[in-house]
């Protein structure tokens, strides 16, 4: 029989198949239009951090809650390690360290998968850009140094 390490471990790797699959027939299925219907995830992270976790999104500043949101996933979640944001015009940085995701969403691209669209983060920050009326493009790029990624929002005027 397993110890409690080795099935957490076994656990682990089973979702690991199961989002990665998931994610590789999405892809195959919708293309890039796949980002759409990951909006969902987005959406209901979104209201379990406001009303879990503290999380306000009306009439507060775009980059403000972007920062909150990746402090929730690093203090309260524990999925990132670090984070900062930065600003420049109507383009908001996210940049995130030492991602739990990593392993999976290399697992995910290996697959043909040209963009990893199951990223958590990048979900919850759009969603809550919707709610706010504050419609933006994205766009992510890996920091394999960190096993952690660069999300761009573009703020769409």
């Amino acid at each position: 029989m397993a110890t409690e390490e080795q099935k957490k471990k076994n656990l682990m790797r089973l979702m690991t198949l199961m989002i990665g699959g998931m994610a590789k027939a999405l892809y195959d299925l919708f293309g890039e239009t796949a980002f759409a219907t990951m909006s969902e995830v987005g959406r209901t992270t979104l209201e379990i951090m406001e009303q879990e976790m503290g999380l306000e999104v009306e009439g507060e500043d775009p980059r403000n809650v972007i920062t909150e949101i990746g402090r929730i996933f690093a203090d309260e979640m524990g999925f990132i390690e670090s984070f900062t944001t930065e600003q420049n015009g109507n383009q908001i940085a996210l940049k995130v360290h030492h991602c739990q995701g990593w392993n999976l969403t290399q697992s995910i691209l290996k697959t043909g998968v040209e963009i990893p669209f199951t990223c958590p983060i990048m979900n919850v920050c759009q969603a809550a850009l919707i709610r706010m009326g504050k419609p933006a493009q994205k766009a992510i790029s890996a920091i394999p140094e960190t096993h952690g990624s660069t999300i761009t929002f573009t703020l769409v005027e």
